[in-house]
Parts: structure tokens; sequence; C-alpha cells
């Protein structure tokens, strides 16, 4: 009786995937546009060299930012872990718990950060020390609002997840737009960011505000620790692997061809970006069947397939079109970067199967995949020293690095195939 409940739940968890996938994805897709209208806002109201220095801090905090993505992973496979087992006062424990150490992580980082602007301005060729300070202040406030995202992603709380995401990503808009249309600049196109968060901090903490509700029941997360920590080594070397060539095309290229790069940089991770709702929609229940003994291997599959299609589209319009792209986005103030859009997304389009993979493998506790993603980063650094003398080189090294990053993770693949083929295999 309970093997037959067990294989219902992965019925309809199956089905859900599609309806709570195209939630997501819709969600991410609006998050995305405004994303996008933000930083192509950016690289019209700012000079080309402006807005490199932007793009590459942006890209900088991105890397840095993957200890949220961490919180988030962690957070929502635990919470996951518990609702299966049917303890919301658990959640409620692990949330608050969570909280607490989050915000003292934030502050730990921003005082970091902050003593080290000097050595970043320096590095990235910028001429004020205060820029870094001021986009990574919004680290005090942005593992917290992680902390609470993770906690909605566990509990499936989809519509709440993505419509707060996609807030963020709207007042980040609509801030930077206009402090930088009142004349601040680089200034402006920072702190957007800070004051995003602050009110994605209070909307989401009001949608949770039922948990404490179910009781405060103390609960030994037990493998939290290690489990963060292998999630962080994953997270952080994809992070790596589609940001940091921005950082580094400041850092190598004229300010010319770095700002041409970012905008190659912005449009090509339309084809990573797009289809990332549906890894956010699959990890929970994946995570949830693993936990209770499913069919999770289903799931994974429609999660992929919606991946391949929705990169694929992105990576067809760039081969058709990268002309018209271009030059109506950014009214051809940058052409050098029209003949490498294509090669550019098809990279992005690689890297998006490996974070499909790459959320698959950590819901179901498969974390020693991390070092695969280890291996592509080190490879990317690598050619990224040793090539780096043109806009043609760095998207070549991005495309070379893409493909070897899925590469490298199809051996676990097949070990959970077998193991899923194994488990239906002695249940019949």
């Amino acid at each position: 009786m309970l093997e037959r409940l067990v294989v219902i739940s992965g019925k309809l968890k199956t089905d859900d995937m599609a309806r709570h996938g195209t939630m997501m994805v819709a969600f991410g897709l609006l998050g995305g546009l405004f994303s996008y209208l933000y930083q192509i806002s950016m690289g019209i109201l700012l000079t080309p060299e402006d807005y490199g220095t932007l793009f590459s801090l942006i890209s900088l905090l991105i890397i840095i930012g993957i200890f949220s993505q961490t919180i988030i992973t962690a957070i929502a496979k635990f919470t996951s872990k518990l609702k299966a087992e049917g303890g919301l006062g658990q959640v409620n424990y692990l949330w608050q718990f969570s909280l607490k150490r989050t915000f003292l992580l934030g502050a730990a980082a921003f005082a970091f950060v902050a003593c080290l602007s000097p050595v970043i301005s320096r590095f990235l060729n910028l001429d004020n020390n205060f820029y870094p300070i001021i986009l990574f202040s919004s680290l005090l406030l942005f593992f917290v609002v992680a902390t609470n995202w993770g906690t909605l992603q566990g509990l499936q709380r989809f519509f709440t997840l993505g419509s707060s995401q996609v807030l963020f990503n709207f007042l980040r808009l609509a801030f930077g737009a206009l402090l930088v249309y009142l004349g601040l600049s680089v200034y402006g196109g920072l702190a957007a960011i800070p004051l995003s968060c602050l009110v994605v901090l209070l909307l989401t903490l009001f949608f949770l505000r039922d948990l404490p509700q179910a009781g405060n029941e103390k609960v030994k997360v037990e493998g939290l620790g290690s489990y963060a920590g292998l999630a962080l080594v994953a997270i952080f070397s994809l992070s790596m692997l589609t940001n940091v060539d921005v950082v580094l095309a400041k850092h190598y290229l004229s300010a010319v061809d770095a700002g041409n790069y970012s905008a190659i940089s912005v449009l090509g991770r339309i084809a990573f970006y797009a289809p990332m709702g549906v890894a956010v929609a699959m990890f929970p229940k994946t995570s949830e069947l693993f936990e209770s003994g499913g069919q999770h291997h289903r799931i994974f599959l429609r999660a992929l397939m919606l991946t391949l299609l929705m990169a694929g589209v992105v990576v067809l319009v760039y081969w058709l079109f990268p002309d018209f792209i271009i030059n109506s986005l950014f009214g051809g103030k940058y052409p050098f970067a029209i003949p490498y859009l294509f090669k550019y997304g098809l990279a992005m389009a690689f890297f998006a199967l490996s974070f499909i993979l790459m959320n698959y493998f950590l819901s179901l506790n498969q974390t020693k995949m991390a070092f695969s993603l280890v291996a592509a980063m080190l490879l990317q650094l690598v050619l990224i020293i040793l090539f780096h003398d043109s806009i043609a080189r760095l998207v070549d090294v991005m495309l070379i690095c893409g493909i070897m990053s899925t590469a490298f993770m199809l051996p676990f693949y097949l070990k959970v195939r077998r193991s899923v083929s194994r488990g239906s295999s002695e249940s019949h």
C-alpha cells in the first residue's frame, strides 16, 4: 500500500512538474526581461566605458553571490526533506535558525569586501573605490533574502517565490534607470541593487508570516554543513564559468572591447537564464521524491526537455538575426558584438544543461559531482589566461568550456541512471 502511494505521489509530481515548471519559467522570463531591461537601459544611458565598469562589478557580485544560491539550495533541500516528513514546526525552526546565521554571514562578507575595495578597484582599472562598497552593501540583506527564497522553494510555494524574484528585478530596473537619469551615473546603477534587496526582504518575510504559527519544533539538521559545503563548490564553479569571463575581459581588453564583450554577454546569457525556472521547480520535487523513495527520474527528463527547448529557441534566434537584435536593443553602439552572439549563446545553452544536471544531482544528495564543475572552471581559467587577446578568443574559450562542463557531468548521470534502473527492476 505504501509503495502504491509513493508511485501515485510520483505521478502527481510529474504532472505538477509541467505546471509548476511553466509557472517558474514564466516568472523567470518576466524577471529576466526586467533584468535585461536594466542591463540594456544601463548600456544606453551610460557611456561604453561606464557600462563596462558597471557590468564588470555586477558580474563580480554574481560570483560572490554564489553564497546566496548555496543558501537557497541548502535551505530548499532540507525544507523539502522536513516537509516530506510532515513537520512544519521543524521547517519554522530551520528557517529562524538560518535567518540569524545568514545575517551574520552577510555582515561579515560586506565588511571583508569593503576592506578589499581598493584592491578590487585597481584590478578592474577603476578610478573610484566607493563603487565596490556601494554595490556590496547589498550583501547585508541578500543572504537573508536567500534564506526566505530557499524556504519558499522547499515548501513549493512557487507563486510567492517567483513573484518576489520578479519584483527584485523590476525594482532594480526602476531604481537604476531613475537614479542614472537623475545624473548619478554608475553610482545610481549600483545603488539600485541594495535598495531592491531591502524591499524584497520585507515582502518575503510577509509571505512566510504563517510559519511561526506552526510551532517551533527543534530539530537536528544533520549533514547541512557538509551538504552546503559541496553545494557551494558546485554553484561557485558554475557561477565562475558563466561570469568570470566578463570580469577578466574588463582586465585584459581595452575599455571599448570590454564594453562590446559585456553586450555579447548580456544577450548571450538569455540562453542560460531563460530555462532556469525549470530547475527551480524541479529541485524540491525530485528531492522530496528521493527522500520518500519515489520515481524522480521522470521529472528530471521532463525538466531536461523543457530546458533544451527554451535554450535551443534562443540560440536559433541568435543564429538567424544577430544584427537585428544587437542593433535594435543597443542602438548600434556595440557593432563588434554582432559576429559572436550565436557562438556565445550556444556556450550558454551548454551551461544551461550543466545547471539542470547540477540541480538534479544536488536534489539526490549526489554532491561529489561538484568536482566535475571544478575541473571545467579550472580549464576555463587556464584557457583565458593563455588566450585573452581578443573578443573572438574569449568567446571560443566560453564555447569549449560550456561543452566540457556538460561532458564532465555525464558519468555522474550514468551512475544515477543505473541506480534508478536497478531500483525499478527490484521493485518489479
